[in-house]
């Protein structure tokens, strides 16, 4: 009661201007982001008895204990702040896209010299188009590969001497090394690109029958036979398009199947009469939400990273909430939302609803799949192995050396089962140039478990070290390896459950027992166990690759003083490598670098 006094003083203060509010709990998580034209009307609103009518804002006030604010300029702000929030803390209270970044972008990217076609989770840059979202990665793979066989495009940033990888395949029309200048390439590839996306396929028609006219009245034959192709592969697509409407519309069908918490969206694109594509996509947190709420954020999330917005919108209940933030998503476009209620539209959506059954059931039925993998291979692993706790964390150590010569450990973690690569570590070994992999772990253990104060308990350790304990640790390697990570860990004081991993016959080694644990290769916890060994490896070789390639890189040029980065370039393009800088002349190394600098370097060769 009294936090809700406490709110309602707080109200007074709030601005009647544009902004973000936030609800917090007790703790200061995040419960509500929304958005208001007037915070200050917006959020008396809330404090109203029944709230503003939706059902789930009395359990709202009832858990927040805080609220602030963050005002904008204007609405537009309103949006994409809301949605950047809305992401970063994911409130409870919240409709959201399950998991954004499994859903990707074609970006048409225009910052370098070269435009360039890419594929990105998050939209990221102002100076770029961007087509999707893509809920399948097999679907842009698919889009890219049917691109790049139409509109060959090319893979470099800027204008260069050496072609791109694919103008040798013929699938980049030579602009890396100047034969189409940027500005005729923006024009003539990228701009096709970008209405082949858009599902402008009649006017990408109508022009390259124009550019081929105007090829063949210019006797370029090639070029006009060039075009042609691109003609027929058009066509080729037209034809296995359905044909829907007879009228040339641009419409998206937006159908919903409501589950106990979840709402899965299906979207029908209309392009020139034609439907160009399904996507299918997964809202949370939508438990006693009704229609028009759920259509209102699903548009808005959706329409907010698309540039491809029909004239008409069709939804199975009009959105909700307050329409002017729907006309600013839309940036003065004059887009039509409607709710058909007979003839073809209401098919189409009745269509659209079977489809987003047949997508959540089959995405349902995955997630259960991977769910129960997960937790089979990790009751397992707990089984075997007489774990005190399920080993939600694991920590993997692997090495990587060449005769013990630019030596590296890795660190690679799994928290329910899964990569967590923000708390990867990698460790350049320190004893560099002696082969010994059981001294070589025993460093990279000292340096992660090594505690400065032996009186320092394991959760002060861990808070320390900013991330926590494993309840696991993995060693690639046998006996040897397992025995120095006994050995560390005791002298750090820390108790934590350990193994190692022996590559041969993926044999298990605990401490203190001498026989290893075997178990079958169609087991779940063997399995789990591999990928992570598997993950170790690739990390340290990828490190071990990249010093090895600097090193490769560095000659006698580097040991001497005042031989930077500029006069070595400049010693090698004349002289090709050191021994022929020996051979030469002072007078021909003075007139490169300078008489001071070629008389160090002169004497500092002599002694090698």
């Amino acid at each position: 009661m009294a936090a809700a006094q406490n709110l309602k003083a707080k109200l007074k203060d709030a601005p009647h201007k544009p902004g973000v509010y936030l609800f917090r709990d007790a703790n200061q998580g995040v419960l509500y982001v929304g958005k208001a034209r007037d915070l200050r009307n917006r959020l008396s609103q809330y404090f109203h008895e029944g709230g503003d009518g939706r059902p789930q804002i009395p359990f709202l006030m009832q858990a927040a204990a805080d609220f602030e604010y963050i005002i904008t300029d204007n609405e537009v702000e309103c949006l994409f702040l809301e949605n950047t929030l809305i992401k970063k803390y994911q409130p409870r209270y919240n409709i959201m896209l399950r998991d954004d970044k499994n859903y990707a972008f074609i970006k048409v990217d225009f910052e370098p010299q070269i435009p360039q076609i890419r594929v990105i989770r998050n939209p990221d840059a102002k100076n770029a188009r961007y087509f999707g979202p893509y809920s399948s990665a097999l679907k842009v793979r698919e889009t890219l590969h049917i691109l790049r066989k139409i509109f060959p495009y090319c893979a470099s940033e800027k204008v260069g001497t050496r072609p791109c990888f694919y103008y040798f395949l013929h699938r980049c029309p030579g602009v890396c090394i100047g034969l189409v200048s940027p500005e005729e390439y923006r024009q003539t590839t990228i701009k096709k690109i970008m209405l082949f996306l858009s599902g402008n396929i009649a006017e990408i028609r109508r022009e390259i029958k124009q550019q081929m006219q105007a090829a063949a009245r210019t006797r370029q034959f090639e070029r006009a036979a060039g075009l042609r192709d691109q003609l027929r592969s058009i066509e080729v697509i037209e034809e296995r398009q359905k044909a829907v409407f007879a009228k040339k519309v641009d419409w998206d069908f937006i159908s919903s199947f409501q589950t106990a918490d979840k709402t899965a969206v299906n979207v029908f694109m209309i392009r020139q009469g034609r439907m160009i594509d399904r996507k299918n996509f997964i809202l949370e947190n939508t438990q006693n939400k009704p229609d028009a709420e759920i259509i209102s954020a699903f548009l808005q999330k959706y329409y907010l990273e698309n540039s491809d917005v029909p004239k008409e919108i069709f939804v199975p209940a009009l959105p909700g909430g307050d329409q002017d933030f729907l006309k600013q998503l839309f940036a003065g476009k004059k887009v039509r939302i409607q709710r058909p209620t007979r003839g073809k539209k209401s098919q189409m959506l009745k269509l659209g609803v079977k489809n987003a059954k047949e997508f959540f059931e089959s995405w349902a039925t995955g997630q259960l799949s991977e769910l129960s993998r997960t937790t089979l291979a990790l009751d397992e692993l707990q089984k075997v192995l007489k774990l005190p706790k399920l080993p939600f964390r694991i920590e993997c150590f692997d090495i990587s050396n060449i005769q013990g010569t630019n030596s590296v450990a890795s660190m690679v973690v799994f928290e329910n089962a899964k990569p967590k690569k923000s708390d990867y570590r990698k460790f350049k070994i320190k004893m560099d140039g002696e082969p010994n992999d059981f001294a070589m772990m025993r460093e990279a253990l000292s340096r992660r478990f090594s505690k400065k104060h032996t009186e320092e308990t394991a959760a002060q350790f861990s808070a320390r070290q900013n991330w926590p304990l494993p309840d696991l640790l993995v060693i690639d390697g046998g006996k040897g390896q397992l025995g120095v990570a006994v050995e560390v860990l005791q002298a750090a004081g820390l108790e934590i459950p350990m193994i190692g991993l022996a590559k041969r016959e993926e044999e298990i080694f605990t401490p203190g027992r001498s026989e290893p644990i075997l178990l079958p290769k169609s087991n779940y916890a063997l399995q789990l166990l591999q990928r992570l060994r598997d993950e170790a490896h690739r990390f340290a070789i990828t490190f071990h690759r990249s010093l090895r390639s600097k090193a490769a890189h560095r000659s006698a040029l580097d040991q001497v003083p005042g031989i930077g980065p500029k006069k070595k370039k400049l010693l090698l393009k004349k002289f090709g490598s050191v021994a022929e800088i020996k051979k030469a002349a002072p007078e021909e190394v003075a007139q490169v670098i300078g008489k001071s600098s070629a008389d160090k370097l002169i004497e500092s060769l002599a002694t090698l």
